[in-house]
């Protein structure tokens, strides 16, 4: 019961937020910070296997492109749009995963580093779909009707905002349940020793295609969405720096926690990252993001989620100290 307290205040707080302020500048800060979050615990996930993915930015590009493509040309609503996308990243990391999986450690992340970096060239040069460096202009969300209640998500960014809460509460629910199920011991097993588990009947081709797959398909979404939240989806909306920029944020949050830790890093680079640099200097937001890895890297390597527990074991620590220093002084 305690355990369910925690996520049960902070998805109260969530949904209670827009009650306190509507400010455009700071939903907009909250909605990216959710966007990014799903795409860390995309990351985080795959980790848990042992693999090392440097291309989750490309999901979300394919996820955009594929979303944009179908609302603008076949008129299909944003809803649609949003699981096509996630189908469509999911059917690519399938494809990838099958082949790339194969390889592992090093030669995964130098090969999904340079996958990112061919969809990047692939959408920049095919401009008779991807309209190249102009880039598309999908649609936002249409105008919702219920009774007396209507949702205009043009007029204002809090329906935008629900929807991401919604989307990584729903990430958040798949990913930590796959943690704690005898699938995620599965792949914490394949990533302590997998000459180990595959004498124990554990097929690793299997499982690290699962992870991948459902890492690929709401990775998808989230760029989907993210593509309808500016109106643009472009060559340079998801490129290797925001694949860079999502192991950084797992690193900053911790890689412990398949779900807390990319919520914590998201919302501590992609949002307070932000709201800091503009309230600095434009041009700063890379040192602000070296600081904030530094500081964290060196005072909690295990990430943010832990900071909760060091500060716990602090009192009973410098406790244990005092019963030494006692004991010494006595002898």
């Amino acid at each position: 019961m305690k355990k369910v307290i925690p996520p049960a205040v902070g998805l109260v707080l969530a949904l209670c937020f827009p009650l306190v302020t509507t400010d455009p500048f700071i939903l907009s800060l909250l909605i990216e910070a959710g966007v990014w979050a799903i795409a860390v615990m995309g990351f985080v996930a795959i980790l848990r296997t042992g693999e090392f993915s440097l291309g989750q930015a490309a999901f979300m590009a394919i996820g955009g492109y594929a979303s944009a493509l179908v609302t603008i040309n076949l008129g299909i609503p944003f809803w649609f749009g949003l699981v096509f996308a996630g189908i469509m990243a999911a059917l690519v990391a399938l494809a990838l995963g099958v082949v790339v999986l194969r390889l592992g450690g090093i030669y995964f992340a130098i090969v999904t580093l340079v996958f990112g970096e061919i969809v990047r060239i692939v959408a920049l040069n095919w401009q008779g779909l991807t309209r190249g460096a102009t880039g598309l202009t999908p649609s936002a969300p249409g105008t919702i009707h219920i009774g007396s209640i209507t949702i205009d998500f043009i007029a204002s960014k809090v329906p935008f905002y629900y929807v991401i809460v919604l989307l990584v509460l729903v990430a958040a629910v798949v990913f930590w349940r796959a943690d704690r199920s005898r699938l995620g011991r599965i792949f914490r097993s394949i990533a302590s020793n997998e000459t180990l588990a595959e004498h124990m009947g554990i097929h690793l081709m299997k499982y690290k295609v699962i992870i991948f797959v459902i890492a690929g398909f709401f990775t998808g979404i989230a760029g989907a969405f993210f593509c309808h939240f500016t109106l643009f989806m472009g060559p340079t909306t998801f490129d290797v720096w925001d694949s860079i920029m999502i192991l950084i944020m797992g690193i900053v949050g911790g890689t412990s926690s398949v779900v807390l830790g990319p919520i914590i890093g998201a919302l501590v680079l992609s949002a307070g990252g932000a709201y800091l640099t503009s309230a600095l200097m434009v041009g700063m937001k890379p040192l602000v993001y070296g600081i904030i890895v530094i500081v964290v890297v060196v005072l909690l390597p295990g990430g943010l989620v832990d900071l909760g527990r060091y500060i716990s074991r602090a009192p009973r620590i410098s406790s244990l100290q005092g019963v030494k220093r006692h004991k010494k002084r006595g002898n």
